[in-house]
């Protein structure tokens, strides 16, 4: 059998082309997906060195740590968003950070969603949610709205959308991020950046006794499309996420996530208020997984005797009003 030559060589360039092509794709791929083991902190250290001095005269238990510091200012100063969100505010400490970070960024300004209605839960007959704020940095006020005594669904409408920056520090396990995720992304801008505290939480040795899981946020931070961002190493605890363009084709596997086990039940008020917001935003089909991943956990949780329980009473040992109680 005679070969073509000619024939051969057009066959062997095309599929060289072909190979290149596949190989850009690949690549392409990768670029999107790929770990960056940057240290954006590198940006923020003079900030940080600034405000130091007045975390050593608070009173209050700041939860904040200086990494998680160094990694959220310094994506911050790298981006330069205009529109921040925070959900969870505890004392403040982290609504100090990012508002120090943004003061020089000219029409920047942060919004901060907390679930605690006056005093935040670790110090809740002492401190006022947000308190570090109020206390030393009350010139920083005029780029920052406080929100609280209600989930992030009551007030995300107000904020608004083009909402170009997020950092969520809330449960840490089901449903807790994943209903905060559900609840924002409707107003996120295009290629809107996500941070996360504690993505790997579930392996810290104080957690192992605890009974409950805390894994939400290193399933959100897994299944969440865009460019990950890691702080130093495989097993950091800080995150964040530059979300791909469209994220609506992605809604269906974030929904799914709410099958996963819950450690507790939200109020019917907080319930209620999600549900409203995931009615008028997401399609019929996303709001019955919402409705049966309810139902399924309510069940759950009532055999297992914990749906009035307060995991955060029983983990940390905190003392404070029950929220079930009446």
């Amino acid at each position: 059998m005679k070969i073509n030559m000619k024939s051969f060589e057009i066959f062997i360039k095309l599929l060289y082309i072909f190979l290149i092509i596949i190989t850009i794709i690949n690549n392409d791929q990768t670029k999107k997906y790929n770990f960056d083991n940057i240290n954006p902190g590198l940006y923020g250290r003079e900030i940080f060195d600034q405000i130091k001095s007045k975390y050593n005269k608070y009173n209050g238990r700041l939860i904040m740590s200086k990494d998680e510091y160094y990694f959220v200012n310094g994506l911050i100063r790298l981006y330069k968003p205009k529109k921040l969100l925070e959900v969870g505010v505890c004392s403040g400490g982290m609504s100090a950070a990012i508002l120090n970070s943004i003061k020089d960024i000219k029409g920047a300004m942060l919004y901060s969603c907390d679930l605690e209605k006056n005093n935040y839960y670790i110090n809740s007959n002492k401190y006022k949610v947000g308190h570090f704020v109020f206390k030393y940095f009350p010139n920083l006020m005029n780029k920052w709205k406080l929100y609280t005594g209600n989930t992030t669904s009551a007030f995300i409408e107000d904020i608004g959308g083009n909402i170009d920056f997020v950092f969520i520090d809330t449960a840490h396990v089901m449903p807790g991020e994943v209903l905060n995720i559900i609840e924002i992304l409707p107003f996120l801008k295009k290629n809107a950046i996500i941070a996360f505290d504690d993505i790997n939480h579930q392996t810290a040795e104080s957690l192992v006794k605890i009974p409950y899981l805390y894994s939400c946020n290193n399933l959100l931070f897994s299944v969440l499309k865009g460019k990950k961002i890691l702080f130093n190493e495989i097993l950091s605890k800080q995150g964040a996420i530059i979300l791909e363009s469209n994220q609506k084709k992605y809604y269906f596997d974030y929904f799914y996530l709410l099958l996963y086990n819950w450690s507790y039940m939200p109020n019917t008020f907080e319930i209620s208020t999600i549900r409203k917001l995931v009615e008028k935003y997401y399609s019929p089909y996303l709001l019955s997984i919402f409705d049966i991943a309810v139902k399924v956990n309510y069940n759950l949780l009532q055999k297992k005797g914990l749906l009035n329980k307060d995991y955060l009473l029983y983990t940390f040992n905190i003392k404070r009003k029950n929220p079930f109680s009446k």
